[in-house]
């Protein structure tokens, strides 16, 4: 082994071994072995980011492998779990406490990934050592990565930690920043990347059309959701329009096909890397073979009611099994449980959410014939009836809100975020769940973590 590839080695497995413990104890990447030796060739780099995006995917449950799904399906109106595990039955009764480990291990894995994200754009933001072509994807790719990540920590527990560094002395002491702060924070870094990446995808030398490294039109799909999120309509809808313009992807006609790899739905994928499944979506929803083993995931009967006769994605995206004389439904997006060979990959951002995302900004813009044309594109995949133009202003709010419910149902928390900024939590959930309280619109910080930083104050209701 060449003294180069020894020391990518010991750097990888010294953030791999870093991410198991809190994100404030990790230390500064210069107390590890020569970074700046590691950072030194395009090939080395390139390691570091891939390390990245191989970490994030380890671990089943984690922030950017299957957790942005899997809990908030359940904390909305979407899912039941019908696994007796108390710690996971929190999630569904809206009884979280700060001590589930769940919660620690969801919020960490977050952390942990934006540690490496602020590792990497420390290391190279000066950098002469790497091509500047490299430089300029992994940054930017870098920028992209935490942007997401703390737009969805910001849905799902409000105000956090802004960490830019990784120096473990600052975040070790540092308190929560207030949501428009993160907002202002993530806003930046999209704006990076936009300005970093390309329009084209990075391709890995194989011909397969994958879309597993984000560029511009991933950025600028992120831009649009984060705009929407904001009330921001004409940033949202500009965003949203740029992307769809240009980004070259295209509404699969089959459903079945929506979440494959190779999609050409896909804006951005994540691709998985555990050897016992493909998408940990499907390995939670998807019941295995065993004929008496029923889901441990069900879809909810509002969900399955609320879905139009004729509807393809009820006849599509949701499965049935019938254990022990009980029909159960649960998501089946996804297809493939066990693997490899990976034949899916975690989806994370799409075309079909992006026309939905233009479609809301145009209707709070008044321009509901734009936003009824965007409705059908998605409707008319689906088998409907495409929506008449004249409705008024409320009429298709309602039909955007009801087409988000259907299209992206059990798919990267996007019911829960949607609840609570359109001000429908509490009078949609505490029909629904007897244990609601308003304070559960937000996550419980990890009690680990209060307790180790004094500045942490707990959310409201924990």
């Amino acid at each position: 082994m060449s003294m180069k590839r020894y020391i990518l080695w010991f750097l990888l497995q010294a953030m791999w071994f870093s991410g198991c413990r809190k994100f404030v104890q990790v230390p500064d990447p210069e107390t590890l072995l020569g970074t700046g030796t590691v950072f030194s060739s395009d090939e080395t780099a390139t390691a570091a980011l891939m390390g990245m995006y191989s970490r994030a995917m380890s671990l089943q449950g984690a922030f950017l492998n299957g957790g942005n799904t899997i809990y908030p399906s359940l904390s909305a109106d979407e899912c039941t779990l019908t696994l007796a595990i108390p710690a996971m039955a929190e999630f569904n009764d809206n009884t979280l406490e700060s001590g589930n480990t769940y919660i620690a291990q969801f919020y960490g894995s977050a952390y942990n990934v934006i540690y490496n994200t602020n590792m990497l754009l420390e290391n190279l933001v000066k950098n002469k050592q790497v091509s500047a072509a490299v430089r300029r994807q992994i940054m930017g790719e870098a920028y992209f990565v935490r942007a997401l990540v703390y737009s969805r920590l910001v849905v799902l527990w409000g105000a956090v930690p802004l960490l830019v560094t990784t120096n473990a002395d600052i975040n070790a002491v540092a308190s929560r920043s207030r949501p428009d702060s993160v907002y202002i924070q993530v806003m930046k870094d999209l704006r990076a990347a936009d300005s970093l990446l390309d329009t084209g995808y990075v391709w890995k030398g194989t011909g397969v059309p994958e879309r597993t490294r984000p560029n511009r039109w991933a950025a600028r799909a992120l831009m649009a959701r984060v705009g929407l999120y904001l009330g921001s309509w004409p940033e949202a809808a500009a965003a949203a329009t740029a992307v769809i313009d240009s980004c070259g992807a295209r509404l699969e006609p089959l459903l079945d096909s929506v979440f494959q790899k190779g999609s050409r739905e896909a804006i951005w994928q994540l691709q998985p890397v555990s050897s016992l499944m493909n998408s940990a979506e499907a390995y939670y929803y998807l019941p295995a073979d065993n004929p008496l083993a029923r889901p441990s995931y069900i879809l909810t009967p509002g969900l399955l009611q609320s879905f139009e006769t004729g509807d393809r994605r009820r006849l599509r995206w949701v499965g049935t099994k019938t254990v022990s004389g009980i029909a159960y439904s649960y998501p089946a997006k996804y297809k493939v449980r066990t693997g490899p060979p990976y034949r899916e990959y975690n989806m994370v951002l799409r075309l079909a959410e992006v026309y939905l995302i233009r479609a809301e900004a145009r209707t709070q813009q008044g321009e509901l014939s734009g936003a009824i044309d965007d409705l059908n594109v998605v409707r008319r995949r689906a088998g409907l009836k495409s929506l008449s133009y004249g409705l008024t202003h409320e009429a298709v709010l309602a039909a955007v809100m009801q087409e988000r419910r259907v299209e992206l149902f059990a798919e990267w928390g996007h019911r829960w975020a949607d609840l609570s900024r359109w001000g429908e939590a509490d009078a949609v959930l505490s029909l629904v769940k007897p244990h609601w309280t308003a304070s559960a619109k937000l996550y419980p910080l990890p009690l680990t973590d209060v307790l180790l930083n004094p500045a942490l104050v707990q959310n409201v209701g924990y």
